[in-house]
């Protein structure tokens, strides 16, 4: 044994001055990646905080981002409660992001947020993880053990969700909840998105992007009023989310296109009461064509449906007579228009065995009440019609693009 020792002990102190002293490769963990080795293998190790920073900074001037972030953290882990650590922290996530690791880049600013709350880098990581999560939503895929997948929706929205949690009223606070809405919308969740953008309307009123949140929530109703033709319930939430707009934002720069949109919904209603119209009279039912012919003409008097709805309604007067159009008359007639609640409860033609008339649309999801509680959104759902309604008629809406942040 000993003869061993006289032999190892004098090459291991050899082997320890010949080589300069290094870090190892730390394992890590982090939140979102998991555990990795995280930083290069040949990192000095300085005596302090500052000569560690200066090494990180001298590497960074260089261009070599990997050892510079390395090096920060370096000084984050062995140095944690220096003056310059949060700056440090803040350096690594910009050193990530600079190397093109987004996800470990927000996770980085992410630790700084949470272990450095008064830090004077606080409101810059904050921006930082906004626009990490902007890009995200612009489309950019999310990486799986260094692989881009396809682009994630709910990763922009956990980005957005972390920094709404971290700072609610700091400057980029409405900006992420508004940005939670927008990626909600593109996931196709109606009730969520209209939560989310309520949100920022009832907690941020007077920020930049509230009048955009409360045109999307109209927008929002306006395209799943047409995605099956005709979607009455969500048609009538659309208008009345752009005529509070307007009463609220009057303004605004999305103020025409919101008037605009009411005029698509209103001339698709006229559209499709005239529709309907026609296929109750086809039928040879003249009271629910009546009802809805009548309707066309007090949505839209001008209308061409209209002049031709006021024709066809002298036509069956002429045809059944004034007492066949009242409610309660036997046979084939229609009724008064101030009648209409008692002849739909006659007329629910879908409930008999023989019915033969295409189903009415199924409506949309009323948005649920979210925390803190946001305002209700669900209207009295419009009176049901004589169902058994036409095929839907959809004219081509106006629509926008996403504002821009």
């Amino acid at each position: 044994m000993n003869r061993t020792l006289r032999f190892v002990l004098p090459l291991t102190m050899l082997a320890l001055l010949s080589f300069p002293h290094r870090a190892p490769a730390p394992i890590i963990y982090r939140e979102g990646e998991g555990f990795n080795t995280g930083d290069l293998s040949d990192i000095e190790i300085k005596k302090n905080a500052e000569e560690q920073f200066k090494l990180a900074q001298r590497y960074e001037a260089d261009g070599d981002y990997k050892r510079a972030g390395a090096s920060y953290r370096l000084v984050v882990h062995r140095f944690p409660r220096s003056d310059i650590a949060s700056e440090a922290q803040f350096k690594s996530g910009q050193m990530l992001e600079k190397d093109g690791k987004l996800q470990q880049a927000f996770y980085e600013y992410q630790a700084l947020v949470q272990k450095y709350p008064r830090s004077s880098e606080f409101e810059a990581a904050l921006q930082a993880q906004y626009t990490i999560g902007k890009v995200y939503l612009d489309g950019k895929r999310v990486d799986i053990y260094g692989v881009p997948t396809l682009p994630s929706m709910a990763k922009a929205q956990e980005m957005f969700q972390k920094i709404v949690v971290n700072a609610p009223y700091s400057r980029v606070a409405p900006l992420a909840q508004y940005g939670i809405g927008q990626a909600l919308e593109k996931s196709g969740s109606i009730t969520a998105t209209v939560n989310a953008y309520q949100q920022v309307v009832d907690r941020y009123p007077s920020s930049d992007v509230a009048p955009n949140a409360m045109y999307q929530i109209g927008y929002v109703y306006f395209q799943a009023s047409r995605e099956t033709g005709y979607d009455q319930t969500a048609a009538v939430r659309a208008q009345e989310a752009f005529e509070d707009f307007l009463l609220r934002y009057p303004n605004s720069e999305k103020a025409p296109q919101a008037q605009d949109n009411i005029k698509a919904l209103q001339g698709r209603k006229t559209e499709n009461s005239y529709t309907i119209a026609q296929f109750y009279d086809k039928q040879k039912n003249y009271k629910a064509a009546y009802v809805y012919y009548n309707e066309v003409v007090e949505q839209q008097p001008a209308s061409p449906q209209a002049t031709r709805a006021k024709q066809r309604m002298d036509q069956i007067r002429s045809k059944v007579g004034d007492a066949a159009l009242q409610i309660g008359a036997k046979g084939t007639g229609t009724a008064q228009v101030g009648d209409q609640h008692r002849l739909q409860a006659q007329a629910d033609t879908a409930r008999r065995p023989d019915f033969v008339g295409p189903p009415p649309p199924a409506p949309s999801p009323a948005p649920t009440p979210a925390t803190p509680p946001a305002p209700n959104l669900d209207q009295p759902a419009p009176e049901q019609k004589p169902t058994g309604t036409a095929p839907n008629v959809t004219p081509t809406p106006v629509e926008s693009a996403l504002p821009s942040q």
